[in-house]
């Protein structure tokens, strides 16, 4: 059983976490959520929380009450950080550095393993900074899952590359990731 976090940001797609959660959870992982304080713009930090079987970390709760820095005890207790959705704006933190949110903290304080799975705008997606920050991540050995092609959450009337991937193909992705592809 693998310990895998998730890490939800605020995009519309953030609907899709518990979904990807929960198959998790019956996949056999150990799985804890870490939320960024635009997430709960999307969804409810209860309705995470009953997902994952357990409180969900978030920038409130940056210091346990043992004294520990948590964005270096969650980094340090993931085999997998899996950032599903990933915005532009939270892999565009991670990318040049900035670790001022719980989740980008762990990820930059030594989350070894990280998965990206990016859902946004088609335009945010093929944007020159967008595909900079992404190429950086990939340079650091991240991994990524999708973007998909299809029909957006929001009032896009055309299909184009920008949605979550699907629960299944996420699920592959991490499965990969955890045995080092």
């Amino acid at each position: 059983m693998a310990k895998v976090l998730v890490g939800v940001t605020g995009g519309i797609a953030a609907y899709k976490a518990p979904g990807v959660i929960r198959r998790l959870r019956e996949a056999g992982h150990e799985v804890r959520v870490v939320a960024t304080g635009a997430a709960f713009r999307f969804i409810p930090e209860e309705t995470l929380a009953i997902a994952a079987s357990g409180h969900v970390h978030t920038d409130e709760t940056w210091w346990e009450h043992s004294g520990r820095v948590e964005h270096v005890t969650l980094a340090r207790w993931a085999d997998l950080a899996l950032v599903a959705p990933a915005t532009a704006d939270a892999m565009a933190r991670v990318a040049v550095g900035l670790g001022d949110d719980l989740l980008s903290a762990t990820v930059l304080a030594g989350a070894t393993n990280v998965l990206w799975a990016p859902a946004m705008n088609p335009e945010m997606w093929s944007n020159p900074a967008t595909r900079r920050n992404v190429q950086t991540l990939k340079s650091w050995g991240h991994h990524f899952v999708g973007p998909s092609e299809g029909l957006m959450a929001s009032t896009e009337e055309q299909p184009g590359v920008g949605r979550l991937a699907d629960e299944a193909e996420i699920l592959s992705a991490v499965e990969e990731a955890l045995a080092g592809g």
